[in-house]
């Protein structure tokens, strides 16, 4: 893979990932965390080739499973009811403080802190202008939505951090964490999924939901996890850690067409703020990290294994 079909592989996986942030509003009549769970199941179910290749590896379960919680089951059903109670463009908002999160985390004790002030500045502002503008709703729904978007954050944050020292530690259960980790999400999110519904019945407009989980378990998970990790052998580790910025631009764009415009002034300064913040913010961290050799890897900015 050359390098520019690399970058081109990262732009489809940032492209699959943003589309997660508006795909709940694509079937508005099924139940969110319905979606959530079946685009695991489909996950789970794309992922059942490999299940032999997986039993072969020692993979380390305990760790797996709780990845498959954190960073996919617990993690989507929270964007998923985010995104319904609050809308896209806040979630996306929230959400993409994650690489600035990890950084932070990472830079804890090592004095570099002060390094991700300017970054910080600009996140910081873009949030303002996101979460006041004028016409920002702030009803009881809109705040609860806000809430689950923050835990989504740590929710993830810690998955890419715990992945990030598994892969360190563990470089012999790269080529099949991906599949491993699609198992298990499939096998927690299948009993949620036929409990809800047993409970619910099937959703109105059934086809219309099957499409979206089929979109975000084949495309949003299978495919843009494949796509990073061909994609991020050929690049360097700066550049791949950028490219998580990717998602939250993406989640941008196609929350502007679902919401039908261009954001206001306003708007559209927070999001362009928020953005730079945190390829600033992975940029100066992850380059003073290859500087400062003392520094153990385990300190560095972390580039996460994938979303799933």
């Amino acid at each position: 893979m050359t390098r520019n079909v690399a970058l081109l592989a990262m732009v489809v996986a940032g492209a699959a990932w943003g589309a997660v942030f508006v795909a709940p509003g694509l079937a508005p009549l099924a139940p969110a965390l319905l979606l959530a769970t079946g685009r695991f199941v489909a996950f789970g179910a794309v992922s059942l080739p490999q299940i032999r290749r997986v039993l072969r590896a020692d993979v380390p379960w305990g760790r797996v499973i709780a990845h498959a919680l954190t960073g996919s089951v617990l993690y989507y059903a929270l964007v998923a009811v985010s995104v319904r109670l609050a809308g896209p463009t806040i979630a996306v908002a929230t959400i993409g403080l994650v690489p600035v999160v990890m950084a932070l985390v990472s830079a804890r004790g090592t004095g570099r802190v002060a390094g991700l002030v300017p970054a910080l500045v600009l996140v910081a502002l873009g949030q303002v202008l996101l979460h006041v503008g004028p016409g920002q709703d702030w009803s009881l729904d809109a705040l609860v939505g806000l809430a689950l978007a923050v835990l989504a954050l740590i929710s993830w944050s810690w998955y890419g951090l715990d992945s990030h020292k598994l892969l360190h530690e563990r470089p012999d259960v790269a080529p099949v964490l991906a599949a491993a980790q699609g198992l298990a999400a499939g096998a927690l999110a299948l009993p949620a999924a036929v409990a809800l519904l047993l409970i619910d019945g099937t959703p109105a407009q059934p086809l219309r939901a099957l499409a979206v989980v089929l979109f975000l378990g084949l495309v949003s998970s299978w495919l843009a996890v494949r796509l990073w990790h061909a994609a991020a052998g050929h690049l360097s580790p700066i550049l791949v850690s950028q490219l998580m910025a990717l998602e939250t631009a993406w989640g941008f764009v196609f929350a502007a067409v679902v919401e039908g415009g261009v954001p206001g002034p306003l708007q559209l300064a927070g999001e362009i703020a928020l953005v730079g913040g945190v390829v600033l913010a992975v940029v100066v961290d992850a380059r003073r990290s290859r500087r400062a050799a003392s520094i153990p890897d385990d300190e560095a900015v972390p580039v996460p294994a994938g979303r799933a």
